[in-house]
């Protein structure tokens, strides 16, 4: 994976808030990420759709990715 897109920040498109993950869309390419885990926060928290999110991939080929909080 390159290092670049490691951490990234997005703007969610989709929640799926029986399974907490959501589905973000990158602004400079217009593509959509597969689901990513939202991590718990101090509260029950999930983005809502438009809101942008910052976004960390594991850096391997294929890693998992995790919103961890959103951009205000």
């Amino acid at each position: 994976m390159d290092m670049v897109n490691v951490v990234q920040v997005g703007k969610v498109s989709a929640v799926d808030e029986a399974k907490r993950m959501v589905r973000v869309i990158w602004p400079a390419s217009g593509e959509t990420s597969g689901w990513l885990y939202v991590l718990q926060q101090s509260e029950i928290w999930l983005p809502k759709i438009n809101e942008a999110v910052l976004v960390i991939y594991q850096p391997v080929e294929d890693g998992d990715g995790f919103v961890v909080g959103r951009i205000t």
